[in-house]
């Protein structure tokens, strides 16, 4: 697998991760985001014709080359340090620059193989190298249900006061 900044070239329509949401902004939205500035999307593909043929061999039919696997969008953003958990408050000023992690999605099929791991991964990373150029203190998250908040949990991401599907990774 290989993951790369999303291209025209890539088959948005054979994306389904069981949250139709998700999949219409993949579909209808990603591309304009990121020709307007508004945010960055990544998208996890096989990295060759050799991983597709595994693929296909394993029951995965409809996949190919350009099949997208799973994706995450980046973004900039502020939060309010009232928003977060309270033992962060007195860290911060009231405005705090943070990167968004707006949406990260896995093909219904794939899930619970580890690729959302991965990706998330690579999205802290990214968040991280680019907070060394620009300021950002964190990783600001909203879970899509109580689901996605505990995976989010399980890697650091502190539950924001009172909102429990909004969490904060913080970078420093």
């Amino acid at each position: 697998m290989k993951l790369q900044a999303l291209t025209g070239n890539h088959v948005r329509n054979g994306f389904d991760c069981g949250v139709e949401a998700l999949n219409i902004w993949l579909r209808q939205t990603a591309l304009q985001h990121q020709a307007k500035g508004i945010s960055r999307t990544f998208v996890a593909v096989p990295s060759n014709a050799e991983e597709v043929e595994r693929y296909r061999l394993a029951g995965y039919d409809d996949l190919g080359e350009a099949s997208i696997l799973g994706f995450f969008a980046l973004a900039s953003a502020f939060v309010l340090a009232d928003d977060l958990a309270p033992e962060l408050v007195k860290r911060y000023p009231r405005q705090i620059p943070v990167t968004r992690l707006g949406r990260l999605a896995i093909r219904s099929d794939l899930q619970g193989q580890g690729l959302g791991r991965l990706l998330l991964a690579d999205a802290v990373t990214r968040s991280r190298n680019a907070a060394l150029s620009v300021g950002s203190a964190g990783i600001f998250v909203d879970a899509k249900n109580s689901a996605a908040a505990k995976f989010y949990a399980d890697y650091g991401f502190m539950v924001c006061k009172e909102q429990p599907l909004k969490l904060y990774l913080p970078m420093w």
